[in-house]
């Protein structure tokens, strides 16, 4: 799991410290944050759709996801699990992650895992139903982004391919507990924020200021660096998806990738400006592949 959060899957969306292994001090061997208790929580519904020659076909209910934002003192954490019920998702798409940033001070541990991405056609994802495997894939990520330096144990997990997103704790205790992957050590300097979660935050925040024209952040994200871009941002009187209305909202367009100057991954949040929401994704949407869309949409 590299830039993506699902990132995203990932991900995708906004902003503490893990208990360190014995043999690498600082990269989580459990799941950080999980002991401070939940001050905001939202839930928001899958819909993908899928391009048929010309045209996209989709359905509205094809997964689900949830944010939870913890928090005590000092400490804070961001944990986000998204994925596809093979149920409903067209293609029996099962695809989900997990990722959990948690934050003290100038430092946080991280830890992720994402379903491998290997159908770049919708075909590959119908032979993939016919000579389905025992076991899939997972890119997966322990990392620790401290003040001089991040390290991370970053690899490659087998799990049993009917484990949804609903399993997600099964398959991160098989993370936390594989000790065989070597730790990578990635130099942290200047400005680099210490997580994608907290970048991705900083600059939902300094779009609602007039103020502040913040529009690019280097992030540490495992044994890289990388950059979120904040490639526009529009307000919006109102917004409506599926016979809800928002109301003061922003269109943000993200591009994250490795430092440097080539182009990168990106989605698009549609987030509160003002009140109870302000800062919190109403819309996620991501194109992973030029035959797949997902969004997520909160629910009110």
């Amino acid at each position: 799991m590299r830039s993506r959060f699902l990132a995203a899957v990932t991900l995708i969306v906004v902003g503490v410290v893990g208990i360190g292994s014995t043999s690498a001090p600082g990269v989580p061997a459990h799941v950080p944050g999980r002991t401070l208790p939940v001050v905001r929580q939202h839930t928001y519904r899958m819909a993908g759709k899928i391009r048929v020659l010309l045209l996209w076909v989709g359905r509205d209910d094809v997964g689900s996801g949830v944010i939870k934002w913890r928090g005590d003192g000092n400490e804070k954490a961001i944990e986000i699990l998204i994925g596809s019920d093979p149920n409903r998702a067209p293609s029996q798409l099962n695809k989900w992650g997990y990722l959990v940033e948690a934050m003290r001070g100038g430092e946080s541990s991280v830890v992720g895992l994402i379903s491998q991405e290997n159908d770049d056609r919708l075909s590959d994802v119908k032979a993939d139903l016919k000579t389905r495997k025992e076991q899939r894939a997972f890119d997966t990520i322990r990392g620790y982004a401290a003040t001089a330096e991040g390290m991370a144990r970053v690899g490659t997990l087998y799990a049993p391919n009917h484990l949804t997103y609903h399993d997600a704790d099964t398959v991160l205790d098989s993370v936390l507990a594989d000790a065989s992957l070597a730790v990578k050590r990635v130099a942290r300097r200047g400005n680099v924020r210490p997580g994608f979660l907290t970048s991705l935050t900083e600059l939902i925040t300094s779009s609602l200021d007039k103020n502040n024209d913040n529009r690019r952040l280097e992030y540490i994200h495992g044994d890289r660096l990388f950059e979120l871009r904040l490639v526009d941002a529009t307000p919006l009187a109102r917004f409506d998806r599926d016979g809800h209305t928002w109301h003061n909202v922003i269109r943000g367009r993200f591009e994250t990738g490795e430092a440097g100057p080539r182009s990168g991954t990106r989605f698009e949040l549609v987030y509160g400006a003002s009140g109870a929401l302000t800062g919190i994704p109403i819309l996620i949407s991501y194109q992973p592949k030029w035959w797949l869309q997902v969004d997520l949409v909160l629910n009110s």
